[in-house]
């Protein structure tokens, strides 16, 4: 049997929903959770889905990973197989949304189980909806219970490297991720090494994080001044002394935090808000971003005096964060006076997307609002006939067979309705974004001609901002991708 996971963590209900354990499970852990499910019934884990950005504030959202899971039901997946989520809290933003995602989900010819919950069937949706609607914690609720478990030294969310939760709710020592713990600090201490070093002899020794990726110096510097190791417990503005086995000394970890602070006073990666092209360069050839950094050498000039030259470049991340990949740069001025020409139209390796505004702009807004009222009046219908269904279903009427009957037909409407809508809205969007952003691009690009030389530097970074995607760099060739 086929398993498919659906991982969502909502702005509202990170201190929440409180279910079981007193504390909402993250996404990793409710990933991790998936896997051992399916790990104990015997299922084949097939695809993962996640939402991470909705809002109970705003349930009409679109949720894009539920909307990729129905597609991929709909268009991909084949034979038995089961959908599987936290809870039932997880399948919507609020208990009616929750109710019309599970029937969507079963209209689809898959089973839908919820960890928390068990399999949920029309009985136990109806009793799951009851009880949400009518026993929904405040998050002001809910995080002074979450305060109340920090004040005991109790874990909330996910445990930091060389942790798990142990059974009382502390934070208990895992044997191998500590060795890691250990060998950094020891790197650091006994060997002298930076945190760039770090990273690149754990790399090189094949050490991988809990994700099974490359150790990155931010990762490393922010575990060697996490002072959880010392068993020092920070949450929520509560801090616990001695609350958990130390996996470090004090001593050992004081000095490594000097030692980490003596270095920062020595040159090194420049900010990146220093760089033109910040954030946008990509590296063709090992497909990672590149960063831009600053190096600072001693030369001695004709006189026989000492100077101090900075050097500025971009490089591949990969390189420069974990010591891995080629050794891939680009000198920062080159590739900004070429991005800068590709813009103006006096160099080529631009790509712009082409934008068609079509027929009469105004009459086709008019036609789209009149559409766009129209359809949204009809998915409110819908939404209220859902919920006068749970509403009857909850008192014993209709019966669950016909409670499942209507339960379909109404998801159905509701799908028809809700497409109509989304295209619609696409295309009223269309028309009113299409011309001012042509009009915008336009004047943005003049400006990049005429002013360029004369703009301070941020008003130049916000223009590249506006004008460019991305910049794609080969050891040969510079790509520069426009926006639209």
């Amino acid at each position: 049997m086929r398993a498919i996971g659906y991982l969502s963590q909502l702005p509202d209900q990170i201190a929440g929903p409180v279910r079981g354990n007193g504390v909402a499970a993250t996404l990793v852990q409710q990933h991790a959770s998936f896997l051992g499910y399916c790990e104990s019934h015997g299922f084949e884990p097939t695809a993962t889905f996640l939402d991470a950005s909705a809002s109970a504030e705003s349930p009409d959202r679109e949720r894009y990973g539920m909307a990729q899971l129905l597609r991929h039901l709909s268009e991909q997946a084949r034979g038995f197989t089961v959908v599987v989520a936290q809870s039932f809290e997880h399948f919507g933003a609020d208990p009616t949304q929750a109710v019309r995602t599970v029937l969507q989900l079963r209209a689809r010819g898959v089973h839908v189980v919820s960890l928390d919950d068990g399999p949920i069937d029309d009985a136990s949706l109806v009793t799951l909806w009851r009880a949400a609607a009518s026993d929904e914690p405040s998050s002001d609720t809910r995080r002074a219970r979450m305060i109340e478990r920090a004040k005991l030294g109790q874990a909330i969310g996910r445990p930091p490297y060389g942790y798990r939760v142990g059974t009382d709710g502390r934070y208990e020592i895992d044997d191998d991720e500590a060795q890691v713990v250990r060998r950094m600090f020891s790197l650091s201490l006994r060997e002298g090494l930076g945190i760039r070093r770090i990273a690149q002899r754990l790399n090189a020794d094949g050490y991988r994080t809990r994700r099974g990726r490359n150790w990155s110096m931010v990762t490393i510097r922010d575990l060697l001044r996490n002072p959880v190791y010392i068993g020092r417990y920070d949450r929520l503005g509560v801090s616990v002394d001695g609350n958990h086995p130390a996996i470090i000394s004090e001593p050992d970890f004081h000095q490594v935090g000097k030692q980490m602070a003596e270095r920062r006073t020595a040159t090194g990666v420049s900010h990146p808000s220093d760089f033109l092209l910040a954030g946008l360069v990509w590296c063709g050839e090992d497909q990672t971003r590149m960063i831009g950094v600053t190096r600072r050498h001693q030369r001695r000039t004709d006189g026989g005096e000492r100077e101090s030259v900075a050097y500025r470049y971009y490089q591949s991340e990969a390189r420069t964060n974990q010591s891995v990949g080629g050794y891939h740069t680009r000198r920062a001025d080159e590739l900004e006076q070429a991005v800068v020409a590709q813009i103006r139209g006096d160099q080529g390796g631009g790509e712009a997307t082409v934008l068609n505004i079509g027929r009469d702009a105004t009459a086709l807004a008019a036609e789209t609002a009149v559409a766009l009222s129209a359809a949204s009046a009809r998915l409110r219908a819908i939404e209220r006939s859902l919920a006068l269904l749970l509403e009857d279903a909850s008192a014993g009427d209709p019966t669950q067979p016909a409670l499942g009957e209507a339960g379909a037909t109404i998801v159905e409407q509701w799908e028809s309705a809700h497409a109509d809508l989304s295209d619609l809205q696409s295309r009223a969007l269309a028309h009113e974004r299409d011309g001012e952003r042509r009009r915008l691009r336009e004047q943005r690009v003049q400006q990049v001609r005429e002013e360029w030389g004369d703009l301070p530097f941020t008003k130049q970074r916000e223009l590249i901002e506006h004008l460019v995607s991305r910049v794609v760099v080969f050891d040969d060739s510079v790509t520069t991708h426009f926006n639209a």
